[in-house]
């Protein structure tokens, strides 16, 4: 096997990592909605992010500086140094992505109604978790996360606003995290 050949998986094997230590937290914490709830903006806001840099290799990036910013919101939070839920802090950065994209005049672009309805989408249904109770919330959540698989496979389809590593990586996280919420609202 060539070289290309065995490290033309690595967005999957990755995922599968990733997953694995998601799948640990929902079976060691009982606050799936809590953790997970606010993740289905930050996956959202690393597509704008990504779309406002023009890039496609810096949904990499961009995964990086909003889970950061999103691990701040949840540790303000769990400090009680901060009144906002982090749902609610990441829809808030969602919305100053969509303007830098603005600001960047990235809106002339045929791409822009798509990623905004996506930004909007995701953002609703953050805000969903976070105004509804505990089983629920885990549901939407799952179904955010599983509703985000399939906004991955669309753009791996179509090879826009990210890269395809980073659609697949993102896509398989999305149906096994989103499953599992999904599982664990279930078997409350």
């Amino acid at each position: 096997m060539t070289n290309r050949g065995l490290t033309a998986g690595w967005p999957t094997g990755l995922a599968l990592v990733t997953a694995a230590a998601a799948l640990a937290l929902i079976i060691g914490f009982d606050r799936e909605a809590e953790f997970f709830g606010p993740a289905v903006a930050t996956m959202a806001g690393i597509y704008v992010m990504a779309y406002a840099i023009g890039r496609p290799w810096t949904a990499w990036v961009a995964f990086a500086v909003l889970s950061a910013v999103a691990s701040v919101f949840h540790t303000l939070d769990a400090a009680g140094a901060w009144s906002v839920e982090p749902g609610v802090g990441m829809v808030a950065v969602l919305v100053v992505l969509w303007v830098w994209a603005i600001v960047r005049r990235r809106y002339a672009e045929p791409t822009f109604t798509l990623e905004t309805a996506g930004m909007v989408f995701f953002g609703a249904i953050t805000i969903l978790v976070v105004a509804t109770e505990s089983t629920a919330a885990i549901a939407l959540a799952g179904l955010g996360w599983l509703l985000h698989g399939a906004w991955d496979a669309y753009h791996f389809r179509t090879n826009t606003i990210v890269n395809r590593p980073w659609s697949e990586y993102c896509g398989i996280i999305d149906l096994i995290v989103g499953v599992a919420l999904l599982v664990s609202a279930v078997t409350r």
